[in-house]
């Protein structure tokens, strides 16, 4: 039986829970601090390299890939207005048509465009790969681009509409002024690029990039876009977030520009490129978020860790210490010979065991127990005969009692022995049963000499409600003295007369 008090037990307890409490915050501080300095740092590297490095590399990117789409298809636009063939077609009166459906067909082949086509301010005729397919109109809504460009004065637009020789397919259509040697306007010549082909583009782009990119015009309008829902009808200048900073990416200039907004999804950094082939602005957005999503989930698996590390260092902490302070209490509370109680631990217990027989008016008695001659052992057969002896002697005892009992290395060769609802005629029973037992308890010294020993015992019982524990044991040792004046081997038994 390991006695200690219940109250140590208790403060040793909180002490234990205290400090796990201490090592699992400073370990989960600690590692959600790292975690978070690393987090904040990487953020920071990402969107640096996003602004200055990223976002400016995959525009250069995109925009060789967009110049191969569009811009090339204006440079055989402009080869058009200026074809002596389609000169001098015009200039002899307009009259062979197999010869311009051919010419247009043979464009429309070879560069595998949706549709080529003339229109003539002369006739009004406009001509594509299978003939006229109308006289344009200043009333008709589908003819507004081209009389817009007539006034516009400049060599090439794009414009989005429905193709009517392609049964109002969605378009981007290429303008090119065609003018006669003396700078006159004559009509307008083109190609069409199916819009389904560009923003699949834009979107094996994305998916290619895990970038937004669109296209805009000069006045902020949406034209090219993988969602064709907002073409030609949201603008920059309108939206949410990026409007705050429209007017820097509608400036033109040579250079990329780079910059950041913010909307109700969180930051996109965004990068901005001139085309100034038909003034229209590339742009390339990244959500800021996407990007720091692996960040934050490395945060959040560092976190993880760290909390479990830490709860198991904590539980580590807590279960070595209340071990050691198991330890402790056997070591203070326990003789480290004998294996059994010391005085230290005894004297607490045996106060409550007194208490606890008087209150539920158990018997209880204390027997102090004495090895005769035992110094003797340890001066002619050294110490080491001795412990061997008083080992063998504790076992002995701890056979003749019952478990329920207590025994206790008082001191040296003396023992108590705390005896449970046991009167004078139970205790004076079991004592003569110890004494009878370790006559026979046998140590061999290094010589093959056998020693034998005998012990004198004292009896002291629970009579008076009012006793201590002090008390007890004093009458117990009092028995023994007196039962040693008269002889070894002997037990004596306390009288209060």
């Amino acid at each position: 039986m390991k006695i200690f008090s219940k109250k140590g037990k208790q403060l040793r307890g909180k002490s234990n829970n205290r400090l796990s409490i201490i090592v699992f915050i400073s370990l989960a501080f600690g590692f959600s601090l790292t975690s978070f300095l690393s987090y904040i740092t990487t953020r920071d590297i990402v969107i640096s390299s996003a602004l200055t490095q990223s976002l400016p590399l995959i525009n250069d990117n995109i925009y060789s890939e967009i110049k191969q789409e569009i811009i090339d298809p204006i440079s055989v636009s402009s080869m058009m207005a200026n074809d002596a063939f389609l000169i001098d077609w015009v200039n002899s009166g307009e009259k062979d048509l197999d010869a311009i459906k051919n010419y247009l067909e043979l464009i429309k082949q070879k560069y595998g465009f949706t549709s080529t086509f003339f229109v003539s301010d002369k006739t009004r005729n406009y001509y594509y790969s299978n003939g006229i397919l109308k006289k344009i109109s200043e009333d008709d809504p589908h003819d507004v681009w081209y009389f817009n460009f007539k006034d516009l004065n400049t060599p090439v637009d794009l414009d989005i509409d429905n193709d009517e020789a392609k049964s109002g397919l969605l378009t981007i259509f290429i303008n090119h002024r065609f003018e006669d040697t003396s700078g006159n306007f004559i009509g307008a010549t083109g190609v069409g690029l199916e819009f389904t082909e560009i923003s699949e583009k834009l979107r094996k782009y994305e998916n290619q990039y895990l970038h937004k990119i669109y296209l805009v015009d000069r006045n902020g309008l949406i034209q090219i876009h993988p969602e064709e829902e907002v073409v030609e009808k949201a603008n920059i200048n309108e939206l949410e977030g990026i409007r705050e900073i429209s007017e820097e990416i509608l400036t033109p200039s040579e250079e990329i520009w780079v910059g950041e907004y913010n909307d109700t999804h969180g930051k996109k950094a965004i990068s901005v490129r001139h085309i100034q082939e038909f003034d229209w602005f590339l742009i390339v957005e990244k959500d800021e978020n996407e990007s720091l999503a692996i960040a934050r989930t490395t945060l959040i698996t560092n976190f993880g860790i760290g909390s479990a590390t830490a709860v198991c260092v904590s539980l580590l902490i807590y279960f070595a210490v209340k071990r050691f302070n198991q330890q402790l209490n056997y070591l203070a509370s326990s003789d480290e010979l004998t294996k059994t109680h010391n005085r230290r631990s005894f004297i607490p217990q045996l106060r409550k065991e007194i208490s606890r027989s008087i209150s539920k008016q158990y018997s209880a008695s204390l027997l102090m127990i004495d090895i005769d001659d035992f110094k003797s052992v340890n001066d002619k057969h050294g110490h080491f005969i001795g412990d061997d002896l008083l080992i063998k002697v504790v076992k002995t005892i701890q056979e003749s009692i019952r478990t329920k009992d207590i025994i206790v290395r008082w001191g040296g060769d003396e023992f108590c022995v705390y005896l449970f609802n046991a009167d004078l005629q139970t205790a004076l029973k079991i004592a003569k049963r110890i004494q009878v037992s370790i006559k026979n308890v046998e140590v061999t010294d290094d010589t093959g000499d056998s020693i034998y020993r005998t012990v004198s015992i004292g009896i002291a019982t629970l009579s008076d409600p009012k006793i201590s524990a002090e008390e007890l044991i004093k009458n117990a040792d009092d028995a023994l003295i007196n039962a040693k004046k008269e002889k070894k081997n002997s037990i004596g038994i306390f009288s209060a007369s």
